[in-house]
């Protein structure tokens, strides 16, 4: 009996192979041999390759019919449309589909049609032929197909594409270096944070970009020792981290933002005692835990930065760093001068006990040094222009009264702002201030009426 729930509208030449599914489904594997169950497998490869001849055979038709979409009576805009709306495909696989269709059973590649209906190539060889020669002309691809068939018996998908490549430079060099540059023209690198804490990480390069990439993550990605029970993705996921971190710690990155590239994490000290479960700020990226934020403070540079997080309590209220930032402090007048000395004296000895650095320089520089940058980082966090979301690496440092106009270069006239802002300050007119409450506020000039940067 047909178990199949779709039998009643089933064509009738198709119901003896779906009862053929179905004894198969049937069928106790437990009982068969292993020869027999081996056997089977293979065979059932080289039918399936022969039923996707079939299908592409038919989807041909369909398509030099215009027929997508006949079977509910309606026209479908496209051949793969109608293949993503009935069966559910990808964008690419439907596409990928009725291009490999078209090559086979309406353009020049019949040989390669007549090899996958018998189940002598597979249907992803059929595929790699159908896509390396789509942009050749119809009397070349004609004229190679024999020997591209051929090889095609005897290599596997990858190998079979390298082939067709060769054929495609032999045949059209200036083609062939226009399609080059068009792939080129794709590659990129994409990060982007989870929803669940992770970042996920897709790219593309070209063949010269990918094998570099990959030499310099195979002597990194090696198992450790026979005990390495790690996945090759998650040995090549940790080689990429530990490269980018030895590149960190040589120190040969170029600059930005007027600072060497570094990983920069905020976190509580009381987080960093063990004594809260908030764990740290990681930045874009999200947040990191209390476990993770304690690790990476025993080989870093441990920075301090006294602030409050309380309105109306001590000087220094709105977030500013008030006193020590690594080794690095301000003191200032009055009150907040003794609160910093009574603070500092509960900081454990790792953090309390080093020399200090000024953070407020009035007059004497210009340049705002590294402690006062990453005083910064930790107050403003990334541009300080409202509604702009451009992280903390694409910042520079920005006096709020410029220094040519008598600014000091004390951490209450700076500010940290992502180039286009900065460019906007200096070049569009833009006028940047902090309220009282420690709030920025960026207006736009008149003298020039262009969009807004965070657009840009």
């Amino acid at each position: 009996m047909n178990s199949n729930k779709h039998s009643d509208r089933m064509p009738q030449q198709l119901q003896p192979l779906a009862q053929v599914v179905d004894d198969l489904a049937a069928q106790d594997l437990e009982g068969l041999a292993d020869a027999a169950l081996a056997e089977q497998t293979l065979t059932l490869r080289r039918l399936l390759d022969r039923l996707e001849g079939q299908w592409l055979q038919r989807l041909a038709a369909v398509d030099s019919r215009g027929a997508a979409g006949a079977d509910q009576g309606v026209q479908a805009p496209s051949t793969a449309s109608w293949l993503r709306n009935r069966l559910h495909l990808g964008a690419s696989a439907a596409t990928s589909a009725v291009r490999t269709a078209r090559a086979l059973f309406r353009g020049p590649l019949t040989q390669t049609a007549q090899a996958l209906c018998a189940g002598e190539l597979s249907a992803a060889h059929a595929a790699a032929l159908a896509h390396g020669t789509s942009e050749l002309p119809t009397h070349t691809a004609a004229k190679a197909e024999p020997v591209l068939v051929a090889a095609a018996r005897r290599l596997d998908p990858p190998r079979l594409r390298r082939v067709v490549a060769h054929l495609r430079r032999a045949a059209d060099p200036e083609g062939a270096d226009a399609q080059a540059e068009r792939r080129y023209g794709r590659r990129g690198l994409w990060l982007a944070p989870t929803w669940e804490g992770m970042v996920a990480l897709q790219g593309l390069l070209d063949p010269e970009a990918g094998q570099i990439v990959q030499a310099a993550l195979e002597p990194l990605a090696r198992p450790s020792d026979a005990r390495d029970a790690r996945s090759g993705d998650q040995r090549r996921a940790d080689a990429l981290v530990e490269l980018a971190r030895r590149n960190l710690e040589g120190g040969q990155l170029p600059q930005t933002g007027g600072v060497r590239p570094q990983l920069t994490v905020v976190v509580d000290l009381d987080s960093l005692l063990g004594q809260d479960t908030l764990g740290g700020d990681a930045g874009w990226a999200g947040p990191l835990s209390p476990e993770a934020c304690r690790r990476l403070a025993c080989d870093g540079a441990l920075t301090r930065v006294l602030v409050t997080r309380h309105q109306g309590g001590h000087p220094g209220d709105h977030g500013d760093p008030g006193g020590h930032h690594g080794h690095h402090d301000v003191c200032r007048e009055g009150s907040l001068a003794q609160w910093l000395r009574a603070a500092m004296a509960l900081l454990p000895p790792a953090l309390g006990g080093a020399p200090s650095q000024p953070l407020d320089v009035g007059r004497a520089s210009r340049v705002i040094s590294p402690a006062q940058r990453s005083a910064l980082a930790v107050r403003d966090g990334g541009c300080v222009v409202p509604d702009c979301d451009r992280p903390l690496a694409w910042c520079e440092g920005q006096h709020l009264v410029h220094w040519l106009d008598g600014g000091p270069t004390d951490l209450a006239n700076l500010a940290l702002l992502c180039r286009a802002h900065h460019r906007a300050i200096h070049e569009g007119g833009w006028r940047l201030t902090r309220g009282p409450d420690g709030h920025f506020t960026a207006t736009p000039g008149h003298r020039h009426h262009r969009r807004h940067p965070s657009a840009a």
